[in-house]
C-alpha cells in the first residue's frame, strides 16, 4: 500500500462555489473516512423519502461487526437505531456502523458503493469513485479535494435541516460517551465540523465549513502527514479566505423538514435553524471548564474560573452538570447562557488557567 504524495487543498466560497484557494485539488488520492459524507448523504436521502425514522432498527451483519476500527464494537445479530447511526458515523467514525448501514439500505455493501458512485456522478462529482461505506482502503477508491469539497457544499445546501449534526460533540451509547475526533469544533471559531478521515495510504484528511459574519466557506485539506499539520493548515486557510468570501442568502427551512431533522437529535425544531446571519447573536451557547469526580471540585473550579474572568461572565449561569462515564460519576463544570463568538474568546482567555478549556454549541 503507497504512502500518500504531499497534501492537497482547496478552500470554496460556499456562496458562489468560487475557487478561494487550490493547491493539487484535482489530485487523485484516497477519502479514507470523508467517504462517510456521501454515506451520510445517501441516508439523508432515505430520510427525505421516508424510508428511515430515528427509531429504525438497522441490524448488524458479521460482515458489519467484523469491521476494523474505528468502530463502536457492534455484535452480529445486534441492532442499532438510525438516530444512533447517524451521530456514530459523524462523532466516532464508525466503520462497523458504516457497513450496517450500507447494507440496510442496499442489501450489500458492494450495492451501496456502486450507488454511493452514481450519486457521485449524478452530483458532478467526476473524479470519484467509491468501493466502500466506511473509506477505509481500497486502491479504486479515490477523489479530489475538490469533489470533497463539492461534496460538503451539496450536503448543506440540499439538507439545511440537518446543519446542526455536523457540529455534534459528542454523542452516548450504551453509557459510553464518545468525543469527535475533530478538534477544530472546540478551537476555530465558526466551524460546522464536517468530517476527518485517516488511513495510512491518504494521511490525514479534513472537510468542513466555517462560518462567520453571514460568510461561509468549504475548506479540504487531504494528506497532511499529522492531525496537528492538517489542523494548523485548515486553520490557517479559513482565516485568509474569509475575507474574500461572499455574503450568504438567508432562505428559510420548511417547517416539516425542521420537525424531522429535530428527532434525530431530540432537540427542539427551533434550536436547528440554519445559523446563516444569526452567528454570535443566540446565547445558546456553554463552555466547560473541567470535569471532576467531586461535585465539591467542580464548584471550586467555577469560582476560581469566575475570579480569573470577572465582569466577562456577569450574564453566564454557572453549573455542575453529572453524568455517567464508564460506571463513574463525573461532574462537568459549566457556564451557559454565551453567544458562539462568547465561548470561543473566553477559552481563549483561559488557556493559561484550564487549557482544557471546551466551547459547546446548542
Amino acid at each position: 500500500m503507497a504512502r500518500a504524495a504531499p497534501f492537497s487543498s482547496i478552500v470554496i466560497d460556499a456562496s458562489t462555489g468560487r475557487t478561494l484557494h487550490q493547491y493539487r485539488a484535482n489530485q487523485q488520492r484516497y477519502p479514507a473516512s470523508l467517504a462517510k459524507m456521501m454515506t451520510l448523504y445517501m441516508m439523508f436521502e432515505e430520510i427525505e423519502n421516508g424510508q428511515m425514522k430515528p427509531d429504525t432498527k438497522i441490524r448488524v451483519s458479521r460482515n458489519a461487526a467484523r469491521q476494523p476500527a474505528s468502530k463502536l464494537g457492534l455484535r452480529t445479530r445486534s441492532t442499532i437505531t438510525a438516530q444512533l447511526a447517524m451521530q456514530a458515523l459523524i462523532v466516532k467514525s464508525a466503520n462497523d456502523v458504516a457497513t450496517a448501514v450500507a447494507e440496510h439500505i442496499a442489501g450489500s455493501e458492494a450495492k451501496f458503493a456502486r450507488r454511493m458512485t452514481g450519486k457521485a456522478r449524478q452530483l458532478g462529482l467526476y473524479d470519484t469513485r467509491f468501493t466502500n461505506a466506511s473509506g477505509l482502503y481500497h486502491w479504486r477508491q479515490q477523489t479530489t479535494a475538490r469533489d470533497m469539497a463539492r461534496l460538503a457544499n451539496l450536503l448543506l445546501n440540499k439538507f439545511p435541516h440537518f446543519e446542526t449534526v455536523w457540529r455534534l460533540h459528542e454523542f452516548e451509547y450504551k453509557d459510553k460517551t464518545y468525543t469527535s475526533h475533530n478538534r477544530l469544533l472546540s478551537r476555530l471559531y465558526g466551524t460546522m465540523g464536517m468530517k476527518t478521515g485517516y488511513i495510512h495510504a491518504s494521511g490525514y484528511n479534513l472537510a468542513t465549513a466555517v462560518q462567520r459574519d453571514g460568510k461561509r466557506i468549504i475548506v479540504v485539506v487531504l494528506g497532511s502527514d499529522s492531525p496537528q499539520t492538517r489542523d494548523r493548515r485548515v486553520t490557517s486557510l479559513a482565516e485568509r479566505s474569509l475575507s474574500r468570501a461572499m455574503p450568504m442568502a438567508i432562505e428559510s427551512i420548511n417547517d416539516a423538514k425542521l420537525q424531522r431533522a429535530a428527532q434525530w437529535l431530540d432537540r427542539p425544531a427551533e434550536a436547528l435553524v440554519s445559523q446563516a446571519g444569526e452567528m454570535g447573536d443566540r446565547q445558546d451557547w456553554k463552555i466547560q471548564v473541567g470535569a471532576f469526580a467531586a461535585s465539591t471540585h467542580a464548584q471550586s473550579q467555577l469560582q476560581r474560573v469566575r475570579r480569573v474572568l470577572g465582569t466577562h461572565l456577569e450574564m453566564a449561569e454557572e453549573s455542575t452538570e453529572p453524568f455517567e462515564k464508564n460506571g463513574k460519576r463525573i461532574y462537568r463544570a459549566r457556564f451557559a447562557n454565551l453567544s458562539e463568538p462568547q465561548a470561543f474568546a473566553l477559552c481563549d482567555r483561559l488557556r493559561d488557567v484550564t487549557p482544557n478549556c471546551l466551547p459547546i454549541g446548542p
